[in-house]
């Protein structure tokens, strides 16, 4: 959602991107720390380059989200971020994304604000989804913001495996969504709540 942020950001909006783990895992063949540090820099390096305002890491155990995010003090700690941020929209993973991780994200982060007193509106985003979900789809032009989007995925060099394979096929579907849209390029969400 590179592009949907990028947007925000230049329409003067606070964005805050929370990080549930540093994705320890997911380089077997390097040591844990080395792969930590790295995605952590590169996380901090990106999230200048587009203008997050704020990056927060939960600091959970990557592959371990879906008893991790069960925890009280998980459950606390998003309860006060949400509370204390008041965002005017929520973006998780889509829970049909096969990475267990995401599933979890989205489970918790549903969970929560649907406790919360106040209405706070939850959209899905597609990271690795080959299935269509069955809510209502909301478009954003994303079109004077692709270049943007697109280097922004290159600077997570460490999971250069894993953006390789998405690259294309993001230019692609963000192309194939402006289309819908009567607009060069978009980006699809999932309205949950």
């Amino acid at each position: 959602m590179g592009g949907t942020i990028a947007k925000y950001v230049a329409e003067g909006k606070k964005v805050v991107k929370v990080v549930f783990s540093h994705g320890e895992k997911s380089i077997p063949h390097l040591q844990e720390a080395v792969v930590k540090k790295a995605r952590f820099q590169e996380t901090d390096k990106a999230s200048i380059y587009i203008g997050i305002s704020s990056c927060k890491n939960l600091g959970l155990r990557d592959t371990r989200l879906r008893s991790d995010v069960q925890k009280p003090f998980v459950i606390r700690r998003l309860r006060e971020m949400i509370m204390l941020i008041r965002p005017e929209k929520i973006y998780v993973p889509s829970a049909l994304d096969p990475h267990p991780d995401h599933q979890a994200v989205n489970k918790i982060v549903f969970q929560v604000v649907k406790s919360l007193k106040r209405h706070y509106p939850l959209y899905a985003y597609e990271v690795w989804n080959v299935v269509r979900e069955t809510h209502p789809q909301v478009y954003v032009d994303i079109s004077p913001y692709i270049k943007i989007k697109m280097v922004y995925i290159k600077m997570f060099k460490s999971q250069w495996v894993y953006m390789l394979s998405l690259y294309l096929p993001t230019l692609f579907r963000s192309f194939y969504y402006g289309r819908k849209n009567n607009c060069q390029y978009a980006e699809r969400f999932y309205k949950l709540k």
